[in-house]
């Protein structure tokens, strides 16, 4: 299906992996494997949905792969779809040149598919659980999807009885649009953590540098300050975690540490003592720093915490948070020399 002008481009799924795109909605800047995801950005770097709205999702391109990730493939596809559909309304929101009678038509189509979401919301804890994932981190994700999406529901509900959206309408249903996008995201991008941390170690390690360098490769102005002190001798030490994975725990760490202080500056230090673990350290940096980096911080959600740890776990490490100080520490599995 071709795309319109000046309309966000469809994307196919081509892999089982297809879902971790959803961590791009959530700012968190993952680069995509070409061999996992076939998929087209819009301007933002999101991705959108392939249908006009109220299409069926059937008319996309089916996902294919393995059957144990076949229910995890069929809720998120729907999940993504929806996110797509929610973005594309709240910008046509926020556009002066569309009228009632679009708007209106736009409103209804993802009020009609506000009943399939809160559906795959209700069946992707045991979609994650099917694949090793934290039972409770599961429950948690599926609770906070399906009560952000009913409540939308209900807003787009009084909506379509009016007939009409009315300027106070308008502006409520933005706001809610917003909300139940950015949990959705973030939420999707927690779920990509999940089943990664959920994979057998990678055999091939990761340099430390790398890990803690890639999350500034394509930041926007959303993304923190931050400094990065990484010691030389340890920079091409192999940690033994997927990439991604680990992006999205220094994600989340960076975000835990600056919450309710966005202007502030991390501090983020890399350190192997002798006979100890390797350990991440992100805390706020004190003072005016020199060589300031930009670093993605996750969009954080209730469960954020509760999944940063059990991923980390999962992964062989730890997330220690200490919200006093307020301070990170991720341990990492173990690693040897590149």
């Amino acid at each position: 299906m071709g795309a319109r002008r000046g309309s966000p481009k469809p994307y196919c799924y081509s892999d089982q992996q297809f879902f971790l795109g959803a961590a791009l909605r959530a700012e968190l800047w993952v680069p995509l494997p070409i061999d996992s995801i076939d998929t087209a950005l819009d301007p933002e770097g999101g991705l959108c949905s392939a249908r006009s709205m109220g299409e069926s999702s059937a008319s996309l391109c089916a996902p294919t792969g393995g059957a144990a990730l076949g229910p995890m493939l069929a809720e998120l596809g729907t999940l993504n779809n929806g996110l797509g559909s929610i973005r594309n309304l709240e910008l046509l929101l926020k556009s002066i040149k569309v009228g009632q009678k679009g708007l209106f038509a736009a409103v209804a189509a993802v009020h009609a598919d506000c009943g399939p979401m809160i559906a795959s919301a209700g069946l992707l804890s045991h979609a994650l659980t099917s694949v090793g994932a934290d039972p409770q981190c599961a429950r948690c994700l599926s609770d906070l999807l399906r009560a952000s999406l009913t409540n939308l529901e209900e807003v787009l509900a009084v909506a379509v009885r009016s007939g009409r959206l009315s300027v106070a309408q308008r502006l409520k249903l933005e706001h809610d649009l917003s909300r139940t996008g950015a949990d959705l995201g973030a939420a999707l991008s927690l779920v990509a953590l999940m089943e990664r941390a959920s994979r057998p170690r990678p055999v091939e390690l990761t340099a430390a540098g790398l890990v803690h360098t890639a999350s500034s490769e394509r930041c926007e102005q959303k993304g923190v300050s931050a400094v990065l002190s990484l010691p030389a001798g340890l920079s091409e030490k192999g940690l033994q975690i997927d990439l991604d994975a680990a992006k999205m725990l220094l994600a989340l760490g960076v975000a835990l540490v600056v919450e309710g202080s966005p202007r502030a500056t991390a501090l983020v230090s890399f350190a192997w003592p002798v006979g100890g673990e390797a350990v991440t350290t992100i805390t706020v940096a004190a003072g005016a720093r020199l060589g300031l980096v930009r670093l993605a911080a996750a969009q954080l959600v209730p469960p954020s915490l509760l999944c940063a740890q059990a991923a980390s776990r999962g992964t062989g490490g730890r997330f220690e948070y200490n919200p006093e100080a307020p301070r990170v520490c991720i341990y990492w599995p173990h690693f040897n020399a590149l």
